[in-house]
């Protein structure tokens, strides 16, 4: 289901505790404020649990419902590009389009809860309180105040996304997070980064760029070195056949790791061998 909407600017206020919507899609942006309640978020075949004080972006590419647990209240900011740059207080600075849309599809909300720290979690609620009783008094979405309220919601939206991510990263244990790489060196499933990211609470779309700032190295590229190290320790210090070395490290067939091998190091694992053998 696809819903429109022809107008640059509407605010929905209601409380229920029944789904108004099976999952569905936008031709238009929305911003989601939860003032209480609880319930599940299904975004993007994703399933987050919100609460009172969440706040979620959706853009038009995203597929998303509410099925709430208990009585919930909404306020929904929903708007179209024209919003910003066919209101009487715009500038002519389309980076101010870009950086909302930028901010709406960002792809670490689609993964994650918004979290509001103090006091500006009490500033966004007044804010969506205001834009919902102004929208639903009947004042002209073309107002000064209705454009200013909705850049400062973009901005605090900006500021919490900042804040939330780098809670992200300080709640990892790395020595934890290195200890369970070389554990699992030999199981590939357990080391794909959706399944590391849900182990260590971060998002799957910042673990890498996490990852390469605490190591300074790709997590992949410090996976294929490990792996490497101890392959090379084997073909060296043992007399297994490669092909039993592969299946250890998880590889289905011969030929796959050989490609991975000469991939890396340029040369075969047979080869390696023969040089190193009981060195």
């Amino acid at each position: 289901m696809k819903l429109k909407q022809f107008s640059a600017l509407e605010v929905v206020d209601y409380e229920d505790e029944v789904p108004h919507y099976s999952a569905h899609s936008h031709t238009y942006y929305e911003i989601v404020y939860i003032h209480s309640g609880t319930g599940r978020h299904l975004l993007n075949g994703r399933e987050i649990y919100y609460g009172g004080g969440d706040v979620y972006l959706i853009s038009p590419v995203d597929v998303h419902s509410f099925d709430p647990a208990v009585a919930t209240h909404f306020t929904v900011l929903k708007f179209t590009p024209d919003f910003i740059t066919m209101h009487a207080s715009f500038n002519g600075d389309l980076k101010v389009l870009d950086r909302t849309k930028q901010l709406m599809q960002h792809a670490w909300v689609k993964e994650n809860k918004i979290q509001v720290m103090a006091p500006y979690d009490q500033i966004l609620k007044r804010t969506m309180t205001n834009l919902a009783e102004g929208y639903l008094a009947g004042r002209p979405v073309n107002e000064i105040w209705f454009y200013q309220q909705f850049l400062s919601l973009i901005e605090l939206c900006r500021m919490s996304i900042d804040h939330s991510k780098t809670k992200d990263f300080q709640a990892v244990d790395t020595d934890h997070l290195i200890d369970y790489v070389h554990e699992n060196i030999y199981q590939p499933a357990l080391l794909k980064i959706a399944h590391i990211a849900r182990r260590f609470h971060i998002s799957e779309s910042y673990f890498s760029n996490f990852f390469k700032k605490t190591y300074g190295e790709s997590f992949r590229s410090y996976c294929n070195a490990y792996k490497i190290a101890l392959i090379e320790t084997r073909l060296s210090s043992s007399d297994k056949s490669v092909k039993k070395i592969a299946e250890e490290f998880g590889f289905h067939d011969s030929s796959h790791f050989y490609h991975f091998y000469k991939t890396i190091r340029g040369e075969s694992p047979e080869q390696y061998r023969k040089r190193n053998l009981n060195k």
